[in-house]
């Protein structure tokens, strides 16, 4: 692909086997266009070959970025971020841009004096509306406070702008003012109809104690939608707590393929450190990253944990229920296979093939946890270890208990009993907190175990 150094430039771009001549501009809208579609090799081809020619060349520098960012190579998405806007500071989008890098790195001291900079930079009221929402989002889980009033800048700009509405529930809510938060999450409803905004009503009532209420949005909501997993789900874990059944298959997957493409942002939103904290335990186990471990991400989700891991794999395997999360987890590029598959059928599918497993957040869906072990000890090989994390119950008087967000919660004293059934040995326990929800903390733990 040639290129030339004006915006008159000739480029040659493959369609259907044939080489078409393009102008830089034209290679870059085809770049923007190809991105836009989710069609990140093409893409990669195209910017790849615009920066080839014309490493500085801003507008496919930052293309490239976003590109790399929606791949989860974030690290390598600042670089390129960076370098162009050091070639052109003046566009206050290309700010805004970097801030959302900023924030899904954690750097949030940066994310926030980039959002700042695009509003003191000025512009349209759409993109001052964006930067207020995502300054925002930046702070909802530490301050609310100044959340709300980020997101109530963005809805001044942008009164439609529903996503702004939403935020602002939240952060209302996180406040304890759970009427105002159940008003303005109304609003977001009417704006942008989706299942979080409703759910978030649902979550709300059951703060402020009216779980009736609850039940009773949720049985209205399932009249409009009778097929609905999710609902029956939810209605189960508020009249059910103490039901022995896993989350159906059918709603994992209806969560995780409608969450997948906003699943990273809102973690990073909920300071959710769990794939750090399973890097951290470990690289402690196995000091040493020598690419030479077999080891299958349980429950990989959108690969979150895949570039943690990677230093240490000569093989990293991922399985999901979610096909749109395994979707995401593709474009991270680390993956040497991904597998649409429910986890413990996967684990007695595949005996003796890994050294290391982990698996992030995934048991939440888990009632009792006897059929995991089980199915970890026939995958893992002898020596190998198993990191999970778990959300905790207070009290050992009962295995588990089925919260009102729909997640499981465990007791230390099952985990340690189902692993010991299972043949598993040396378990460490460690409390960590998972991440920020509705304003509190959510206590959990970060399991190790040995199969000997």
């Amino acid at each position: 692909m040639s290129t030339r150094k004006n915006s008159k430039s000739s480029h040659s771009a493959i369609n259907k086997g044939r080489q078409v001549s393009l102008t830089l501009n034209e290679s870059i809208d085809l770049g923007r266009s190809l991105l836009a579609q989710d069609d990140l090799p093409s893409a990669d081809y195209v910017l790849s070959s615009i920066l080839s020619a014309l490493p500085d060349q801003p507008s496919a520098l930052h293309l490239m970025g976003a590109l790399r960012n929606m791949q989860g190579r974030s690290d390598e998405a600042l670089l390129l971020m960076e370098r162009c806007i050091t070639l052109k500071p003046e566009d206050a989008a290309r700010w805004n841009d970097i801030g959302n890098v900023y924030l899904r790195l954690k750097r949030r001291p940066d994310a926030l004096a980039a959002f700042t900079r695009c509003v003191e930079m000025g512009g349209e009221a759409s993109l001052l509306a964006s930067a207020h929402y995502n300054l925002g989002r930046a702070v909802l889980a530490a301050d609310p406070i100044a959340a709300e009033a980020s997101f109530r800048l963005s809805i001044a700009l942008s009164p439609e702008f529903g996503l702004s509405w939403y935020g602002l529930s939240q952060a209302l809510i996180n406040q304890d003012r759970i009427a105002e938060g159940v008003d303005a999450c109304g609003r977001a409803i009417v704006l942008m109809p989706t299942s979080a905004s409703r759910e978030l009503v649902a979550r709300a009532l059951i703060h402020l104690g009216q779980t009736k209420e609850a039940i009773n949005h949720y049985e209205q909501w399932l009249l409009e939608e009778p097929e609905n997993p999710l609902l029956m789900h939810h209605l189960a874990a508020l009249t059910d707590p103490d039901r022995s059944e896993r989350a159906s298959d059918a709603y994992i997957e209806s969560v995780f393929d409608n969450f997948a493409v906003s699943f990273d942002s809102k973690l990073a939103e909920l300071r959710y450190d769990s794939p750090e904290l399973v890097a951290n335990a470990f690289s402690k186990i196995y000091p040493v990253a020598n690419s030479d471990l077999d080891i299958i991400d349980a429950g990989c989700g959108t690969g979150l944990c895949g570039p943690l891991l990677a230093p240490w794999a000569r093989r990293l395997s991922g399985v999901d229920l979610s096909a749109g999360m395994l979707e995401q987890a593709s474009k991270r590029g680390v993956y040497s296979e991904l597998n649409k598959r429910e986890i413990v059928c996967f684990l007695n599918d595949h005996p003796h093939e890994f050294d290391a497993m982990i698996c992030t957040d995934a048991l939440v869906y888990f009632a009792g946890l006897g059929a995991f072990m089980a199915a970890s000890f026939t995958a893992v090989r002898s020596g190998g270890h198993l990191l999970f994390t778990v959300e905790a119950l207070d009290s050992e008087d009962r295995p588990h208990e089925l919260r009102s967000s729909g997640r499981y919660a465990h007791s230390l004293a099952h985990i340690k009993q189902t692993a010991a059934s299972a043949g598993l040995d040396r378990c460490n326990a460690t409390a960590v907190t998972l991440r920020i929800e509705l304003g509190r903390p959510v206590a959990g733990w970060l399991i190790t175990l040995r199969r000997p």
